[in-house]
């Protein structure tokens, strides 16, 4: 029963409206798909971290 509410609920989503807002996390090694809301890009807060500190990583070994 279970997992026919989550295959019900996932047509609804990938057939419905909402489905114009479903994105690929911006993260390189993530997988994940999420709504977007506003300005969010990734899936989780672990991507988004993980996303800024290689952009911080790229310019401290850009200018070193």
């Amino acid at each position: 029963h279970a997992l026919a509410v989550i295959a019900a609920d996932a047509a609804d989503l990938l057939t419905g409206p909402a489905a114009a807002r479903l994105t690929a996390c911006a993260s390189p090694p993530c997988n994940r798909f999420l709504l977007k809301h506003g300005r969010r890009q990734w899936c989780s807060t672990r991507c988004g971290d993980r996303a800024r500190a290689a952009r911080a990583y790229a310019r401290r070994t850009a200018t070193d």
